[in-house]
C-alpha cells in the first residue's frame, strides 16, 4: 500500500467514526447540497481505496467535482463572519476535502 493510500484509508476510518454535522441535512451552502457532496466524496473515496491502483471512472468522473464543491463548502465553514460559521463542520468536510485533495494528485500522477 502506498503512502497515500495508507494515509487517506486512515483518514477514511476516522470519518466513519464522526456524526453527520447537525443541522446539515437538506441545507445547501455556496451551492453545494451538503449531504450530497458528503455521499459522492465519501463513495469516491471507498472506490479508490477498494480500486488497487487502477483508474476507476467512478473516481476519475466524481474527484473533480467533489474537489470543487468541497473547496467552496470548508471555506465558509470556517470564516467566523459568515453565517454558517461551524468549527465542527470544517473538521468534519476538510477531511472530505483533505481525502479527495489526496486522490486527485494521485490520478493526476497516474495519468502523467
Amino acid at each position: 500500500m502506498t503512502d497515500v493510500r495508507a494515509e487517506v484509508a486512515r483518514l477514511y476510518e476516522q470519518h466513519r467514526k464522526m456524526r453527520y454535522p447537525n443541522g446539515q441535512r437538506g441545507t445547501e451552502v455556496a451551492g453545494v447540497e451538503l449531504i450530497l457532496v458528503d455521499a459522492d466524496a465519501a463513495g469516491c473515496v471507498s472506490c479508490w481505496l477498494k480500486s488497487r491502483d487502477d483508474l476507476d471512472d467512478h473516481v476519475l468522473w466524481w474527484a473533480p467535482r467533489c474537489l470543487d464543491d468541497l473547496r467552496k463548502v470548508v471555506p465558509v465553514f470556517a470564516d467566523p463572519r459568515s453565517e454558517y460559521y461551524r468549527p465542527y463542520a470544517v473538521h468534519y468536510y476538510g477531511r472530505l476535502l483533505r481525502m479527495v485533495q489526496l486522490i486527485t494528485l494521485e490520478l493526476v500522477a497516474e495519468v502523467a
